[in-house]
């Protein structure tokens, strides 16, 4: 069990999968039917993250306190429990037992560091009787082992939101620059006229001796003038790069301000601003404070804009105090330890004379700071008493506006998603405005930034607009010959077939998603636009939750990491070749299945192994047999594949067939030992296509086999590992129909060179 637990921590990084790799060994170790591993959230709450034999949606929707129920209990003593009956239990008198078999358990807790991170628990025993000290003792050490492994996994992941906002800020820097550059083109132009007039009324001034008082006047009050006009042409550039278009320049996230804080506080031009004045700065904020909406970028400009204006009115030894509260809206309090000057007030206010008075520089970063304020559209208030001064900042409590954050972050990885899955070029989503209705571009790939921010499209008018009216999915294959929308295919698109489908909520139109150059510069296929309509269906009740304040204040961060996962496994993986789900396709149709079944099986192929990519090429590329600990770590792909997919998959159906593909006809598979009919045919016909297309490749360990050679194969193992009605149709769509049997009407199946440089471990064969 150490060798196994060794090789699980180095598998991965990924918390689902470890948090699956470590309850399937507790779990086996004990020959136990239930078990569930807790992971306590940002509030102090144990949520299930992994579950075997616990009702789905049971797992989703649990929430317990420290000290609620017996997990809380164990939780809140950190102590593990050895439980062979319940009933004999003082701790736990009155709390129910009764989605469980037996009165037998064992609930450990995870800590690591003195630091609580959830509960292992082992539930029901197969054969009925207690669990035993010696496995009491094996589940310990799983938990604590569990402990490393999340720990180190947790920390990955911080690195990885870290990451993703870094390169957001990336981006908007970029952003920046270009408004930079438009900025000081414009000043550029609108100075250019004023500095003429007035060079020539000093030259003229200068250079004529007899000019009368009266035209000395006139010239003196043509330089004075044009100052003004320079004056105000300064003070409204300002204001151009803060207002004029905020749809370019504000980014608006979920913002931890506690986090945000500390990184004001322990930036080095700060600290050494600071530090050569001989000015403290302190930070309080209480624990549950929850996190606020704004452009982070901006809202640090914020901060170091304020703190460094203030502190030029302070003196050597004074302490700047910043403390973040909670009550009917987030309160920032920023207090000096004495009054500023009654002068300096205004410019938190008002730019009036800004470069005509002392100390231009630190009035311009107060206003600057208030712009942030008025950008954000707070409430900034002075309190400037002889004991000292605050600033106080009042910032509204909106779930919907962070649901409106969080959209916006997330919507573009799920179309990174969907374009790496269709392997696409260009495509982008266009939601409807809440006021006008019209559709805007809310994410894109492969558009113009410009045309991006530009584009408003009115119900009805183009193709976007047409499917948002009428509610139906477009599928056109030559747009220059299609009757409704005949005209010519603009230059950037490099097919002139497209996808366009309707995003609904309650049956009301939300938006579209648009497809169109695909890597390949191929025309679309049928079999794209029903992939793409599933992607859609999971599009539209992704932006759903979200829109209805679904999420909790601590799943957002969790959403953006998963998404950031899910992407990454996406672009790793190996499974793209179109024969697999054209032929899981062409299997169900023959089956005689409907469409929606049809559908859901061709989806499913796409996806189906993405856990895979979490556990690397290590152990995918072996080329020698795999250990014990090994096979251990692949069977549990099949949960992080649906962990990958948990923030918009809906179906349960998709969610069986994808969880038990690697079930054996006869019972003897995994996760759960289904046989026969009891196995979704989802997972049947997965489990067919799959070991043929593992054994007509090359893997690292051996060479692919012919077709037919696969298709002996696959006889050989119906009855035992596959559905024998599922081989017999994969043989006859493969070799053909046997002589004695009617001819099915033909369909037309692309056969395309296999190539897969990663190996399938996973596959059934």
């Amino acid at each position: 069990m150490l060798q196994e637990i060794s090789t699980a921590l180095v598998v991965t990084d990924n918390i689902n999968a470890i948090a699956n790799l470590m309850l399937d060994l507790a779990v086996n170790y004990t020959e136990a039917e239930k078990g569930s591993l807790m992971l306590l959230n940002e509030r102090d709450e144990l949520t299930i993250l992994a579950g075997r034999g616990v009702d789905p949606l049971f797992q989703k929707s649990y929430r317990a306190k420290i000290g609620e129920g017996i997990a809380g209990v164990v939780a809140l003593n950190r102590t593990a429990v050895l439980v062979e009956d319940i009933a004999n239990e003082a701790q736990f008198h009155g709390m129910t037992h009764d989605r469980y078999k037996t009165r037998s358990f064992i609930s450990c807790p995870i800590v690591s560091k003195n630091k609580l991170l959830g509960v292992l628990n082992i539930n029901d025993k197969l054969d009925g009787s207690p669990f035993t000290e010696d496995e009491f003792s094996l589940v310990k050490i799983i938990a604590n082992q569990s402990a490393i492994a999340l720990e180190n996994a947790m920390l990955v992941n911080q690195l990885r939101y870290k990451a993703a906002e870094l390169e957001g800020i990336n981006r908007k820097l970029i952003e920046s620059d270009m408004v930079k550059t438009e900025f000081i083109t414009r000043v550029s132009h609108e100075l250019r006229t004023p500095l003429n007039s007035i060079k020539g009324s000093v030259y003229y001034l200068q250079q004529s001796e007899r000019l009368s008082h009266h035209e000395q006047l006139d010239f003196y009050d043509i330089i004075s003038g044009e100052t003004d006009k320079l004056t105000a042409i300064v003070e409204n550039q300002l204001d151009f790069l803060r207002f004029e278009d905020e749809t370019m320049i504000m980014n608006k996230t979920v913002v931890s301000l506690r986090d945000l804080l500390k990184e004001v506080v322990a930036s080095k031009s700060l600290q050494i601003l600071l530090s050569r004045k001989g000015i403290a700065v302190e930070v309080t904020s209480a624990d549950d404070v929850p996190d606020i909406v704004g452009d982070r970028i901006r809202v640090v400009q914020f901060f170091m804009n304020m703190i460094e204006g203030l502190s030029h009115f302070l003196e050597r030894g004074d302490t700047i105090t910043v403390s973040v509260s909670e009550n009917d809206q987030v309160d920032v309090a920023i207090r000096l330890p004495r009054r500023l000057p009654d002068n300096i007030l205004p410019f938190l206010f008002s730019s009036n004379h800004l470069f005509q008075s002392d100390y231009p520089d630190e009035k311009l970063k107060l206003y600057l700071a208030r712009k942030v304020v008025d950008l954000h559209r707070w409430d900034l208030t002075t309190d400037n008493a002889p004991s000292g001064m605050t600033v106080s900042l009042a910032i509204p409590k909106s779930a919907r506006q962070k649901a409106k954050a969080v959209l916006t972050t997330t919507i573009d990885m799920f179309l990174e998603f969907i374009a790496e899955v269709l392997d696409l070029n260009t495509c982008s989503i266009m939601l409807c405005d809440e006021i006008s209705g019209d559709l805007v571009i809310k994410s894109a790939r492969g558009l113009d930034d410009f045309l991006i921010k530009q584009t408003r499209v009115r119900p009805g008018e183009r193709i976007a607009g047409w499917v948002a009216l009428e509610g139906k999915p477009l599928f056109i294959d030559d747009i220059e010959t299609d009757p409704r929308f005949g005209r010519r295919s603009i230059p950037q698109y490099t097919t002139k077939s497209l996808i366009s489908l309707p995003l609904k909520a309650d049956d009301r139109v939300i938006g579209v998603l648009n497809l169109n150059n695909k890597r390949s510069s191929a025309p679309f296929t049928s079999h794209d636009f029903d992939i793409a309509s599933r992607l859609g269906d999971r599009l539209s009740y992704f932006i759903e939750r979200l829109q209805a304040d679904e999420q909790r204040e601590d799943d957002y961060r969790h959403l953006v990491t998963s998404l950031d996962s899910l992407i990454t496994a996406e672009k790793r993986y190996h499974k793209k070749d179109p024969f697999l789900p054209e032929l899981t396709a062409e299997i169900v149709r023959r089956l005689g299945m409907s469409e929606d079944v049809r559908r859901d099986a061709l989806y499913a192929s796409m996806i189906y192994d993405l856990g895979l990519v979490l556990l690397g090429d290590g152990t995918l590329n072996k080329k020698e047999a795999l250990l014990p600990a090994e096979r251990s770590t692949l069977r549990v792909h099949p949960f992080t594949t649906l962990g990958l997919l948990d923030s918009f998959e809906f179906s349960e159906e998709v969610k069986r067939g994808i969880l038990h593909h690697h079930e054996r006809f006869d019972g003897k598979g995994y996760p759960d030992g289904l046989a026969g009919e009891d196995i979704p045919l989802v997972s049947r016909v997965l489990a067919v296509v799959d070991s043929y297309c593992a054994l007509t490749s090359n893997r690292p360990y051996r060479s692919g086999v012919r077709s037919g050679e696969a298709i002996k194969q696959l006889e050989k193992g119906a009855g035992t590992f596959y559905d024998p009605r599922i081989v017999a149709v994969l043989a006859t769509i493969i070799n053909g129909p046997r002589k004695e049997e009617k001819a099915p009407a033909p369909v037309k199946i692309k056969r395309l060179r296999r190539v897969s440089s990663i190996s399938h471990r996973g596959s059934a064969c």
